[in-house]
């Protein structure tokens, strides 16, 4: 099973009982060599689309054409991978559902963290105030410099400094947690910046299109 270095705060707070999760470090190796689960993955198009796995999947399997997974079958590791997009792990301890999304800004405009949400709730009869959410590493406010079209886009998460225009995606992703019903002390931000710590997380930003890539991962065990 994979191993994650900085699971000492947010991680520890959100996985319990029968959910595992974790994300992998520059200095952790390719989990799929490590995991003897069976491994789904998303192909990850920065749209709005999710999927639910419904039976035991074929190991290694990618889901075409969506961003994130929901599932409630044990023993299957669902994983995005990401190196500044946000990471958004999901759980109902309650129904026995997993869930995790990989949210650019593409997904967050697409309002993926409520598909999520309302997947949840229509598909597994979950309660949205009763869901567990941990946010990831991700690029944050003081490394995200975008455009002054993103103000229209995402208004009060976007403002100058500086002379530069810096988008919050935390503060998009949170926002959208909270309006589909998610209780505020149920969501669990890692604060890690991929944009400003690059001894401990890859950065499209920073280094490139080539950089690598963590995997963040959620297991149902049996």
């Amino acid at each position: 099973m994979m191993t994650q270095e900085n699971s000492a705060g947010w991680l520890r707070r959100f996985a319990s009982g029968r959910i595992m999760a974790g994300i992998t470090t520059r200095a952790a190796g390719e989990p799929a060599a490590r995991s003897s689960v069976a491994t789904v993955a998303v192909e990850q198009v920065h749209g709005g689309s999710l999927a639910i796995v419904g039976s035991a999947a074929i190991d290694p399997c990618v889901i075409a054409g969506c961003d994130a997974l929901l599932s409630r079958i044990p023993q299957q590791l669902l994983t995005v991978r990401t190196a500044d997009c946000v990471p958004i792990f999901f759980a109902d301890a309650d129904r026995h559902v997993i869930g995790i999304a990989h949210a650019g800004w593409r997904g967050l405009l697409a309002r993926l963290p409520m598909r999520m949400v309302a997947a949840f709730c229509q598909s597994f009869s979950s309660h949205a105030s009763r869901l567990r959410v941990a946010i990831g590493p991700a690029i944050r406010v003081c490394c995200y410099e975008v455009g002054p079209e993103f103000l229209s886009r995402f208004g009060a998460c976007v403002a100058r400094q500086s002379g530069r225009w810096m988008c919050d995606l935390i503060g998009v992703a949170t926002a959208q947690l909270r309006q589909a019903g998610v209780a505020a002390h149920h969501i669990i931000d890692s604060e890690h910046c991929t944009g400003c710590e690059p001894d401990q997380w890859y950065s499209v930003r920073r280094e490139g299109q080539s950089t690598g890539r963590m995997t963040s991962w959620i297991m149902l065990k049996p």
